[in-house]
């Protein structure tokens, strides 16, 4: 516990308080309350922790019944700060609704009151709408939100243990990381992001570039405090996972960068991006259908669309299904604006695997090894007969890397 302010009578209370709260000794805990203390919980009625209570012995069933409803799994303190009667306590928790199996997560600040020596008043101030939902039980619990800078980001955060961070390529969404989330969930907590103008998030309709994206999982990264994270990005992804990990290099514990380029788009390909832009926000659905098609039999390995043809044809499904200007602004970021990285690379510290299809056409596996090369601290993994989708074309091999390549950080 980290104490910021010099440690006062009354600060000294809540620290014996704090202490006593996290080893669960309720007695000692009743033993520093007020005859007419009061305890001030707001929020939703069905979370079972809320209400008013005055006086020790409903304090006490409080306490007593707080295991009952959840399982910490975080309790951190940040800063203290004390004046005259009054204490304030910042910091986090994270906990498990033992009735709903959701774990849910807050920034907390608890109010103290106390008056010679004893508590009078306890109050606290968390995410009220995000426990209202914990411990709804038919809440698709594993689908959050949260709007960064003006865009609603919308992701999946499943499991429990060190994070890692996926992040899709362009036409894709969360679902390209199925396979691994499902073995990897097991172990660690995967957060898996809709990219602005794809799946269910939101977009910037002035639209934005990959350092904006960057930006924003970076401040996601630190104010959800992910701790350090391993971000798996895809393409697009991945182009913004190395502009993170070039800015905010204290946020990483580590790189996964699959299928992508650290260069600007090659000039020859950029009239065939103009003329699919311009299918993308104007063409009909019959022309949208067609281009999608087309796309796939440029990114993905012929032998995976002859012996997959209904994930095919989900994946086709998912692309018609986002946001036609969001799609073509989310295009201008990762194609017309995104510039060369290649500069950047070797100030790059964090451990990095380079996963790439020996078919990728759409980034060749020149572009993945010049990575590999340039990164400091880079290990290159080669797919056969695998194009620009490993994570659904070669699932097993992606996820057994990733999960080697962590274990061995």
């Amino acid at each position: 516990m980290e104490v910021t302010a010099n440690q006062t009578p009354t600060s000294a209370v809540v620290e014996t308080y704090l202490a006593a709260f996290a080893a669960g000794r309720v007695d000692e805990i009743v033993s520093l309350l007020a005859d007419d203390v009061v305890w001030h919980i707001d929020g939703e009625p069905g979370v079972s922790t809320v209400g008013l209570l005055q006086g020790p012995e409903q304090v006490r069933r409080w306490l007593i019944a707080f295991p009952q409803n959840f399982r910490p799994r975080e309790f951190v303190i940040n800063e203290i700060i004390a004046q005259h009667d009054s204490v304030l306590v910042l910091g986090r928790f994270r906990h498990t609704v033992v009735s709903t199996q959701h774990t849910v997560g807050s920034d907390m600040i608890i109010h103290f009151t106390v008056t010679n020596g004893k508590i009078r008043r306890y109050q606290i101030f968390e995410d009220s709408a995000l426990l209202a939902r914990a411990f709804d039980a038919d809440d698709e619990w594993s689908l959050q939100q949260v709007r960064i800078n003006g865009t609603l980001y919308r992701y999946r955060d499943i499991g429990e243990g060190p994070v890692l961070l996926f992040a899709h390529g362009l036409f894709a969404s969360h679902h390209i990381f199925a396979a691994q989330v499902q073995a990897l969930s097991h172990a660690y907590r995967c957060i898996v992001v809709d990219m602005p103008g794809h799946g269910l998030s939101g977009y910037d309709a002035t639209g934005w570039t990959l350092d904006d994206l960057s930006r924003d999982l970076a401040l996601m990264i630190d104010e959800l405090a992910l701790g350090k994270v391993t971000i798996v990005g895809q393409s697009q992804g991945a182009m913004v996972a190395l502009r993170l990990a070039a800015t905010y290099p204290k946020l990483l514990a580590g790189l996964v960068l699959i299928g992508t380029s650290a260069r600007a788009e090659l000039p020859e390909r950029l009239e065939m991006w103009r003329r699919q832009r311009e299918t993308l926000l104007s063409g009909s659905d019959e022309e949208r259908k067609a281009l999608f098609t087309n796309l796939q039999a440029y990114v993905n390995s012929e032998e995976w669309l002859q012996n997959h043809t209904h994930e095919a044809a989900e994946e086709r499904a998912m692309m018609h299904a986002h946001n036609r200007e969001g799609l073509a602004l989310a295009l201008d970021a990762a194609v017309f604006d995104r510039g060369d990285i290649s500069h950047l690379l070797p100030i790059i510290t964090a451990p990095t695997l380079v996963i790439v299809g020996e078919e990728d056409r759409a980034t060749p596996v020149e572009l993945s090894k010049e990575i590999a090369a340039l990164l400091p601290d880079a290990q290159l993994l080669t797919l056969a007969k695998t194009g620009h989708h490993p994570p659904t074309e070669a699932a097993d091999a992606v996820t057994a890397a990733i999960a080697g390549f962590i274990a061995a950080k």
